[in-house]
């Protein structure tokens, strides 16, 4: 699972009680279970109940729902291919209901992910495009769900038309991660994920960064480093 799907579930995880089981997680674990017993109806019914109902029925469901759940989902799909075609059918009638004005930013949010499991990412870019020309304010509502995918694709003149200042949206991202690693890095066994999401920070700064450059904005591109490199020693960010 890539790491951009774990950061938006990692308070979620984190604050929720092991023993704290509703609805929704069994019916996840329900699908899974009968995955690996092979029978493979019964996943996709219990996969497709609980993306419909889990946060009805457990809100703090929202970050599995959109990460692990999907990709259990989308192993389903390599197995058994009417898995596959409802997750692609979810995908594009959500992605419909966009274009068509009639989504919450929540149901753009799912459009997103599922390409990201689908690691069809570079369909969400046009649809982004679509909603900033003809659902410019819609479209500033979805960016936060966006901003990885358009700096990924080397779309950051886009992105920096909603990200705003440059240094200010460093600071978000580094308040999130250094909260992130209070969390998480007294946990056994957490050093690996305590390396992944310092590599995803020191990337994103970077590629910032030389945006910067290329922008005419030296100062600009030594202080994102400074900034990245206050709370992460690592040699490129002294380049």
């Amino acid at each position: 699972m890539e790491l951009r799907f774990i950061l938006p579930l990692a308070f979620a995880m984190l604050t929720t009680p092991a023993s704290a089981e509703g609805e929704a997680t069994t019916a996840l674990k329900d699908a899974r279970a009968f995955a690996r017993a092979s029978e493979f109806e019964k996943a996709l019914e219990r996969h497709e109940w609980y993306h419909a109902n889990a946060l009805n029925v457990e809100p703090s469901q929202y970050g599995v729902r959109l990460s692990f759940a999907l990709s259990y989902w989308k192993q389903l799909g390599d197995k058994y291919p009417p898995a596959l075609a409802s997750l692609t059918a979810l995908r594009d009638q959500g992605t419909q209901a966009a274009l068509d004005g009639k989504a919450a930013p929540e149901l753009f949010h799912d459009v997103v992910s599922i390409n990201r499991t689908m690691k069809e990412e570079a369909k969400s870019v046009p649809l982004f495009k679509t909603l900033v020309e003809k659902q410019p304010d819609f479209a500033k509502k979805c960016f936060r769900y966006m901003d990885d995918t358009l700096v990924d694709a080397g779309e950051l003149e886009l992105f920096e038309k909603y990200s705003g200042d440059l240094a200010d949206y460093l600071k978000r991202k580094i308040d999130h991660h250094v909260n992130l690693i209070r969390m998480i890095g007294a946990r056994p066994g957490s050093e690996r994920s305590v390396k992944s999401f310092e590599e995803k920070l020191i990337t994103m700064t970077i590629t910032l960064s030389d945006y910067a450059v290329k922008k005419g904005h030296a100062d600009l591109a030594a202080k994102l480093k400074q900034m990245t490199a206050e709370v992460i020693a690592d040699p490129r960010l002294a380049k």
